[in-house]
């Protein structure tokens, strides 16, 4: 019979085995709460929180751990490592995901312990940017775990008492021991986790300063945090957006690449927020140093733009067809030509994840960086932020109530020409909008309140010409989705009656807008 493990009041154990996992070569994203704990720590009872007992298992784990030269992965909490020993052997990629929580990604061994899989790497490359993936340190841990079950056998969480050896491999060699325990969750709720901490910290240990083993190991090897610009002047106001706009989409790099949801429109807003800055404030950096990284973000956001607009499109049909009869002059409604939709978008998803991986976009993020690290100033750069901001302020709005004016005097016109001018009402708003969002922190509540009004504005507009975009693809794709049905004389007329729903609120969306606009604040 296997050992006994000593610990918080373990009901069975074994050497080795899968029981205690929640899972082994499958993506999860991990809740996990890691402790420092001395040689003479003792765990505390834990039986309470395992209705259906605990489960001791001691496991021997090696793990190399790879990174770039510049340990581009660690400085953002990445870690990727080759695992053997335990019940989930092999490659594991770990993300910061959300708060307390990474996403785990992972692989099988395979049989080259120094060939990176290609799917991890892709994940990690917006923080690699192409870099080689090396060994950088080799940790070995003895380890005690002890699996919470409930009643019916489910585990609730997984405590880990680690003895840990690490080796630095790459740079001045080095080898440390330390002694830390790690709550994972498993099918319990947070509640559980922050219990099972509280009697830790009660019992002695104290909360680790890295949450991570490598980063436990490397220390002050690690780059810090890129510095966020702050400051009083133009270029500190637009470099500090910048980062703040570069950090979101180097964090959303393995979002779209995993396909997660809003993922592409929240990459490409980044890329229209930094083109309305850069683009909009050529006296805080210079006009030559952003026209090439200006370029490629326009390109980047063509590149995202099919598969968001597909993603808006396909939301706003389904909802179509919810709000309209089964039937309309006798015809029953279909909604099986969605599926030639939904067919499209899985395409120009893929087309998205092909940009954001290639070689484009990490010089991209790469052109980004030089721009913080080393700004060239515009000639306006080191005035107050508040004039320059007050300045393009009001020039972002003179330019909406133009573009306001306009699309007013071409609403007596052809429709194509009226909801032409309306958009482009829609991009002035926006372009305030992100403007008003700059200068809030040095304009208080002047921007704040233009902020308010042109995102009210934009959402209205942007509805109407979500509603001209649908009546234009129906109109260019309407006989091939139609064909795609399976009754496509009834298919024709769904498309027909979606095509004319769009159409007749047109205007009622306009008249919307311009009760807004009413509302405007004065001043500005």
């Amino acid at each position: 019979m296997a050992e006994q493990p000593k610990g918080p009041a373990a009901t069975g154990s074994a050497n080795g085995g899968t029981a205690a996992r929640p899972g082994a070569h499958h993506d999860h994203l991990e809740v996990e709460s890691t402790f420092a704990a001395g040689a003479g720590f003792t765990l505390p009872d834990l039986a309470d929180l395992a209705p259906g007992g605990i489960e001791a298992r001691r496991h021997r784990l090696g793990a190399t751990y790879f990174d770039t030269g510049g340990l581009r992965l660690a400085a953002r909490g990445i870690t990727l490592r080759r695992r053997l020993g335990g019940g989930d052997a092999g490659w594991h990629l770990k993300i910061p995901w959300e708060r307390g929580a990474k996403r785990e990604f992972t692989a099988p061994p395979g049989t080259h312990s120094r060939r990176v899989p290609a799917r991890l790497s892709r994940l990690a490359s917006s923080a690699s940017r192409g870099a080689p993936l090396e060994p950088v340190a080799r940790i070995t841990t003895r380890r005690t775990e002890y699996a919470l079950r409930a009643a019916d056998g489910t585990v609730l969480a997984l405590v880990a008492d680690d003895r840990v050896t690490g080796e630095v491999l790459a740079g001045p060699a080095e080898r440390r021991e330390w002694r830390e325990v790690e709550v994972e969750l498993g099918a319990g709720d947070r509640r559980l986790a922050e219990r099972a901490a509280d009697r830790l910290l009660s019992a002695g240990a104290a909360p680790s300063a890295t949450g991570s083993k490598l980063l436990t190991l490397l220390g002050g090897r690690v780059p810090g945090p890129r510095p966020r610009p702050s400051g009083g002047t133009a270029a500190d106001a637009v470099l500090g957006y910048l980062h703040d706009q570069l950090e979101q989409m180097v964090d959303l790099g393995p979002r779209v690449r995993t396909g997660e949801y809003d993922s592409v429109h929240r990459m490409r807003v980044c890329t229209r927020r930094l083109r309305a800055v850069l683009g909009g404030l050529p006296g805080a950096v210079d006009r030559a140093a952003v026209r090439g990284p200006l370029e490629d973000l326009r390109a980047l956001a063509s590149a995202l733009g099919e598969a968001r607009d597909l993603e808006v499109l396909r939301e706003r049909f389904a909802s179509r067809l919810d709000a309209l009869p089964d039937r309309l002059a006798g015809t029953r409604l279909r909604s099986d030509w969605l599926e030639a939709v939904d067919r499209r978008h899985r395409a120009a998803e893929q087309a998205a994840v092909r940009a954001v991986d290639g070689p484009g976009h990490a010089a991209l993020l790469d052109a980004l960086e030089r721009l913080l690290d080393d700004p060239p100033p515009g000639e306006r750069a080191g005035e107050p932020a508040a004039d320059v901001l007050g300045d393009l302020l009001g020039g972002a709005r003179a330019r909406l109530r133009r573009d306001r004016r306009r699309a007013e005097e071409a609403s007596t016109g052809p429709d194509e020409r009226r909801d032409a001018a309306w958009h482009r009402v829609r991009k002035s708003a926006k372009r305030l909008r992100y403007t008003a969002t700059l200068a809030e922190p040095y304009l208080g509540a002047r921007a704040a309140r233009l902020r308010t009004w042109a995102a009210e504005l934009q959402q209205a507009l942007g509805d109407h010409q979500d509603g001209v975009a649908a009546v234009d693809f129906l109109g260019r794709h309407g006989s091939r989705l139609a064909a795609s049905s399976g009754d496509r004389a009834s298919a024709a007329a769904t498309l027909a009656a979606l095509a004319a729903a769009e159409a007749a609120e047109g205007p009622h969306r306009i008249a919307a807008a311009r009760r807004i606009w009413k509302r405007a604040p004065a001043g500005g």
